[in-house]
């Protein structure tokens, strides 16, 4: 069972996105930078990085991230444990790149892929981006060129990198988990097509959409709904105290500064 814990209001920031890095969640603070707040949801950092800033997706591992902002022409790299952050500029035709949720972050650095089947190396500290091809992302990002190899015999729903795992949907409308090794798990049957968001960890799904959010576990399902006047926008797991989490975040309809997530727990 699932119970709500606690809450994060928000009456002058138009939140839009959400994401868990072990222990801590960042949200956007407005269109300034990001906002960090610890599993209770008290703030613990506001970073200003520019204005006019618009994430449209994010890469993560451990405790950085990397913020894909092509309407900005830029990527920025940020040090949640220091909150040190850099600015990579996308130029020389970079900036008409479409970066994908299909990455891999190790030990040789970042590698992006586009909805080309391009490659793109990132290197922090130069503050450059730089075409590899298949060869090079197979040698230095083997996990990835798997995964990459793999998904392109299904129709992939959502990329969770860090895991190495997607999910995909048959023609019958079934939702599964697949793997590096090419396993099925965690099959969703009959899901509604108007979701907008889908989410998975440690074997539960979150499906999102604007009036309600449906919760799946091996043994449980939840379904919560927004407050009077609001909608649902995202949704993330969190893992906390070794059980699992969520965190749900709505927005107002007729205000669109008034943001709110709430969290719940398993009891």
């Amino acid at each position: 069972m699932f119970i709500k814990t606690k809450e994060f209001k928000q009456r002058d920031n138009d939140v839009y996105f959400i994401e868990v890095l072990f222990d801590k969640i960042i949200i956007n603070d407005n269109y300034d930078g990001i906002l960090i707040l610890d599993t209770n949801l008290n703030l613990i950092k506001r970073i200003n990085i520019f204005k006019g800033i618009i994430v449209y997706s994010l890469f993560i591992k451990n405790e950085e991230v990397l913020l894909y902002c092509p309407d900005n022409e830029c990527i920025v790299h940020i040090d949640v444990s220091t909150y040190e952050y850099s600015i990579i500029y996308l130029k020389n035709g970079q900036e008409n790149l479409i970066f994908s949720t299909l990455y891999e972050w190790n030990e040789n650095g970042v590698v992006l892929t586009t909805h080309n089947d391009d490659f793109y190396s990132v290197y922090i500290r130069a503050k450059t981006i730089q075409k590899i091809n298949h060869k090079e992302l197979e040698r230095l990002y083997p996990k990835v060129y798997e995964l990459y190899q793999k998904l392109n015999n299904f129709k992939v729903v959502k990329v969770f990198s860090d895991e190495y795992e997607a999910i995909i949907v048959d023609e019958e409308h079934n939702f599964s988990m697949l793997n590096n090794k090419e396993q099925f798990k965690h099959v969703l049957k009959n899901l509604p097509s108007d979701f907008h968001d889908i989410e998975f960890r440690n074997g539960a799904f979150a499906v999102v959409n604007e009036n309600s959010i449906e919760v799946f576990t091996s043994n449980d399902k939840a379904l919560f709904f927004p407050n009077k006047n609001c909608i649902f926008l995202k949704a993330r797991f969190f893992v906390k105290n070794g059980g699992i989490g969520l965190l749900a975040l709505s927005s107002s309809q007729s205000d669109v500064s008034y943001s709110k997530i709430d969290m719940f727990e398993q009891q």
